[in-house]
């Protein structure tokens, strides 16, 4: 390999289509990225996906490429799960987090990985182990196991083992800590105003975990760090000071380091191309993510090569970096040779039966449940929507309502938006409750979304309530303390089916 083609072994693209076409296996003829990310563009149906990935490592295995070719995707389960349209959606973390039980975040990591492995995909960008502080947090939220450091290592460490026994490599982010934040590095460059020593014993326990339960990879953050002046004002993710003297050697990491995608905002708007290439490698990581410009990733590329030629970089820290990429594929290789992934015959009852043991009643003064077939309900819904770029939940309306019809019980369902207090909605419900004796108020961030918090206030001074909380589990303290509250923590087909349970029996696991 020429010194190019070395530095494209460090870098994870993109591919625009939802096939590995002729263009593709051309360009990685001339310049072979050392692996690829797989996105929701990139995914229709079952069979589309096994072909893209099929032809992806068929192209790999001409060009010579070590196998298995690095193909990665993030798959966390919950409110990113890429997959769900063609397998059974697997509970998010911060609905296992509400379990508690390292056993569920287990059986959450061998499952995801059992899709995975079943599709050819050797690595997840997952489990998320930031630890989320700041419950205003607009990138993290339902992603994170919880708000305790202790919480989120043992249920994280557990995740990967899970994702280890199905035969798929892990990669533990985002390092340093991304949850206590108040910004998105999607779209901004979030600062954290954490000190050294706050880090160490808050947000960096899960990830000392995740080093001895043998994390495959570590992904760093986008976020600068005005504290802690040993970061000379970079991202994390581009400080040598995060990524080799925390990371690598106080930490003693000693597997392979990626950059989150360096085309995000935070990045492409701060620094030019070639120079980001030239920190990433600098600092001390040994792949870079960059999965969808490729005019933007022939830069980063030469960027790093001027370097090189320059006397800026040594090339043997180029050669340092593809010998850990190697050593993760042979990782990679062992995983899979010893791997005992769940059957797909089981995979639907036993997500439906994790997905039940999340599901919580945290409280019920009133005595409210099981639901009465005596009286009438009115079921009010949000209407879920992506609330960061990081997120893939579906728009379509939750079908709740349906599930309780059949069960016997009466009721009439309306949809809310998420602030239904800048709509004047908050009044027009109230004046229809003549028709209820009891309401149903399923929240969507009303911790974020006061209206509401506004609407559950008027409801509660008028009928009784019961209020479901579907997505971070921050609104149940806001919600009149009045109200019977269940913690959903999320709203896939498996998740309302629970609620239901829980709506009718009374009952949690």
């Amino acid at each position: 390999m020429n010194l190019e083609q070395k530095i494209a072994r460090m870098c994870i693209t993109g591919l625009p289509s939802m096939a590995a076409d002729s263009a593709f296996e051309e360009r990685q003829g001339a310049l072979p990225s050392g692996g690829l990310g797989l996105f929701p563009h990139n995914i229709n149906n079952e069979y589309q996906l096994r072909r893209l990935v099929h032809g992806v490592t068929s192209a790999a295995e001409r060009l010579g490429f070590t196998s298995p070719y690095l193909l990665s995707i993030d798959e966390e389960g919950g409110s990113l799960a890429n997959l769900k349209r063609m397998f059974p959606h697997v509970p998010g973390n911060r609905a296992v987090g509400l379990t508690g039980d390292p056993a569920a975040a287990f059986l959450q990591g061998k499952f995801i990985g059992s899709q995975l492995a079943a599709l050819g995909i050797p690595m997840s960008w997952a489990p998320v182990l930031d630890v989320n502080t700041n419950i205003l947090n607009p990138v993290v939220g339902v992603r994170s196991y919880g708000e305790e450091p202790a919480i989120v290592a043992e249920l994280g460490a557990a995740f990967i083992k899970g994702m280890h026994e199905a035969g798929v490599a892990v990669t533990a982010k985002h390092f340093p800590g991304h949850g206590q934040v108040d910004g998105d590095s999607h779209i901004e460059l979030p600062a954290c105003g954490l000190t050294l020593e706050e880090l160490k014993s808050g947000p960096l326990i899960p990830f000392t975990a995740a080093i001895a339960a043998g994390s495959d990879a570590v992904m760093m953050a986008h976020i600068v760090f005005p504290e802690i002046p040993q970061a000379e004002g970079l991202p994390a993710s581009l400080s040598p000071f995060f990524v080799t003297d925390l990371l690598r050697n106080e930490l003693g990491y000693q597997g392979v380091i990626c950059t989150d995608d360096v085309e995000m905002v935070a990045i492409r708007n701060t620094f030019e191309p070639e120079l980001i290439g030239e920190l990433a490698v600098a600092a001390g990581n040994d792949m870079i993510l960059m999965c969808h410009t490729p005019e933007f990733q022939d830069r980063v590329i030469r960027g790093i090569a001027e370097a090189v030629r320059n006397g800026r970089i040594a090339e043997a820290r180029i050669d340092e970096s593809l010998q850990r990429i190697a050593r993760l594929q042979e990782r990679m290789l062992l995983h899979s040779r010893h791997a005992s992934p769940v059957p797909r015959t089981e995979w639907d009852s036993r997500t439906a039966e994790l997905t039940r043991a999340t599901v919580k009643l945290q409280r019920d003064p009133r005595k409210q449940l099981p639901l009465s077939a005596e009286l009438r309900y009115l079921l009010l819904l949000p209407q879920p929507e992506r609330l960061t770029l990081a997120d893939n939940t579906d728009s379509k309306a939750l079908e709740l309502g349906g599930l309780l019809a059949d069960r016997g019980f009466d009721l009439s369902v309306q949809y809310i938006p998420n602030n239904p207090a800048a709509s004047g909605m908050i009044n027009e419900i109230i004046a229809g409750l003549e028709e209820c004796d009891t309401v149903i108020l399923g929240t969507w961030n009303a911790h974020i979304f006061s209206g509401q918090l506004d609407l559950a206030e008027a409801l509660n001074r008028e009928k009784p309530l019961i209020a479901a909380v579907l997505r971070n589990p921050y609104d149940a303290d806001r919600l009149p303390s009045a109200a019977s509250v269940i913690l959903v923590c999320g709203t896939s087909a498996y998740s309302l089916e629970s609620l239901a349970d829980v709506l009718t029996t009374g009952r949690t696991i």
